[in-house]
């Protein structure tokens, strides 16, 4: 998408209704659908291992539509995820001629904003102490991780469990259903997991072949370390064999942990340039 075609949407916005769009537009979200979840739960309407194998996230989703949840996670994602009031100032500071819509032709230079950012950062990594910079990665991993979201299927069912914050799982997660530890944290859509528990597991396409393989590997190491697993699968790129690295040589959940995650993302950014 280039410059001009933006800064024409830009202008366009003051014809439009922001908040109707900025709701549309969120209620096709992954975010959303998380917030709706947890709302859900926190309500009582869904069980905290409700098994969800027999339908979609989308279908979950439309199940809560025009309830009083629904509108709580709209509003939860809209406060703390979104800042329309301030998206609706700079709408209106275009609509009156307060706030002007220009392409800088910047060629290859940064741009006067982002020149301030640069300047900025470059002005907080000057002042901060190796030490305390190594300290912010290691809780800003730390939080991140904790954070994730995944998908949990058990593969002895096999069964879809739902969508669990990492932090939230208990130290052996297990399926409801069939007591199994072999459950798999996934970062596939909903779709393709509940594809593959439809079929059982069998005449699957290649591409949920893919996931099954990697499905029954990942709760291998689930069903052997539990939760600190289930951490270090949450890390980003981070694969089976780096996974197995990180457990073997530390296999709580400690700052030990998290800086040998951060080491296995590393070794994965390092394999998508090299």
């Amino acid at each position: 998408v280039g410059a001009r075609y933006v800064a024409q949407v830009l202008k366009e916005l003051p014809k439009m209704d922001v908040k109707a769009l900025a709701r549309k537009a969120v209620e096709r979200t992954g975010l959303f659908k998380r917030r709706l979840i947890h709302v859900a739960r926190k309500a009582g309407a869904l069980e905290r291992w409700a098994n969800f194998s027999n339908v979609s996230m989308s279908k979950l989703v439309s199940m809560f539509e025009g309830t009083a949840i629904y509108e709580e996670a709209l509003k939860d994602t809209f406060r703390k995820d979104l800042d329309v009031e301030g998206t609706l100032e700079v709408v209106e500071g275009i609509r009156s001629g307060d706030v002007e819509v220009v392409v800088l032709e910047s060629g290859e230079e940064p741009s006067p904003i982002a020149r301030v950012g640069i300047e900025r950062m470059s002005m907080k990594m000057d002042i901060i102490p190796p030490e305390r910079m190594k300290k912010l990665l290691l809780e800003s991993t730390k939080a991140r991780i904790l954070g994730e979201f995944v998908h949990l299927l058990c593969v002895k069912c096999p069964k879809y469990l739902g969508i669990f914050r990492v932090k939230s799982l208990p130290e052996k997660p297990r399926c409801p259903s069939c007591g199994s530890h072999e459950v798999a944290p996934l970062k596939e859509s909903e779709d393709i997991i509940a594809s593959i528990v439809r079929k059982g597991g069998k005449g699957l396409s290649k591409s949920e072949e893919r996931v099954w393989r990697k499905a029954k590997k990942y709760a291998k190491l689930v069903s052997k370390y539990g939760k600190t697993a289930v951490a270090v699968l949450a890390g980003k790129g981070v694969r089976y064999e780096d996974a197995e690295w990180v457990l073997e040589s530390e296999d709580r959940i400690t700052d030990r942990l998290f800086e040998l995650i951060m080491e296995a993302e590393r070794r994965a950014l390092k394999r998508r340039f090299w």
